[in-house]
């Protein structure tokens, strides 16, 4: 069976995740160290001790969420196999260092850089229609960019869209989509900016500086990118759309159909909460998910 390692973004972190797996298994207790020792700042007591607030704050969040990840993979050493990886947004980090793309070390220094630059981004924010049409987002949106920087960030799902833009745009937005297209409820998500558009693009220029110092490699996996929905093979490429990924919507519908294609039967999600499991089971009804998460799901996938 073809399997697919999935990596969760922002939004999945869980006060105390990834304490147990630290605890029992010394290659994840070695990943968090060494975090700790490259970074200056000790990741496992935020992610362990910290309350919910502060593993909310983006610069917590995601360097919490990609050591969990890895922190899962080291523990299943060569009980690791997978034929495919793809990441959403921040996990597309995840995803390269399982891939072999990118090595720990430059990882957590982009991802820590990235938390920063994100959680310092204050213009525009999201928000998520429930209950409209897909098409008829797309096209509310599309009417209002003449007006400004409005986009869907995020293709996660068939009537899971994301769109990100200006306070303003954003406002008619809703009302749009709750007066005229049918959607059930439109809910501002608790982020400081618009992330995936136009309006991140300072945060673009300065991951481009950090990335353009990094040392892409040949993946050993098939890995499927956010920004174009489809795999990307050649080094140079992946890193170029990993700086792309900042203003670009999350192609996450595209990407699952993508690794279907390339013939994956089974989706694996590595790293805290059912997120991605869940949007993977709307996109295609027959897939087989799972996750693995903590302790137990480590043993059971070692004895399979």
């Amino acid at each position: 069976m073809s399997i697919a390692y999935i990596f969760p973004g922002q939004g999945s972190q869980q006060p105390g995740m990834g304490k147990e797996i630290y605890e029992n298994f010394p290659e994840a207790a070695e990943v968090y160290n060494r975090a700790k020792a490259i970074t200056g700042k000790d990741w496992a007591e935020i992610s362990f001790e910290g309350d919910k607030e502060t593993l909310s704050q983006t610069q917590n969040t995601q360097p919490c969420i990609f050591l969990n990840s890895i922190a899962i993979l080291r523990a299943l050493r060569s009980h690791s196999r997978f034929e495919a990886a793809a990441g959403h947004s921040l996990g597309e980090y995840s995803a390269l260092v399982a891939v072999g793309v990118l090595d720990f070390d430059s990882a957590i220094r982009c991802v820590v850089e990235r938390g920063r630059l994100m959680s310092e981004a204050r213009s525009g924010g999201m928000l998520a229609p429930l209950g409209a049409e897909d098409s008829t987002v797309v096209d509310v949106v599309g009417e209002l960019r003449e007006k400004g920087d409005i986009v869907v960030a995020n293709f996660n799902a068939p009537g899971q869209l994301i769109v990100s833009g200006e306070e303003a745009l954003l406002e008619s937005a809703s009302e749009a989509l709750k007066t005229g297209a049918g959607a059930k409820k439109v809910l501002r998500l608790p982020v400081s900016a618009a992330f995936h558009s136009p309006l991140m693009q300072d945060a673009k220029a300065e991951m481009a500086k950090i990335l353009a110092k990094v040392e892409f490699y040949e993946p050993k996996a098939a890995f499927f990118a956010n920004a174009t929905g489809g795999r990307i093979e050649n080094p140079e490429d992946i890193r170029r759309q990993l700086i792309e990924q900042i203003t670009s919507p999350v192609r996450w519908i595209d990407q699952v159909k993508a690794m279907a294609a390339f013939g994956t039967e089974e989706f694996v999600e590595i790293g805290p909460g059912k997120v991605l499991q869940g949007l993977v089971s709307r996109i295609i009804s027959t897939a087989n998910v799972r996750g693995i998460f903590d302790v137990e799901s480590i043993e059971r996938e070692t004895q399979r």
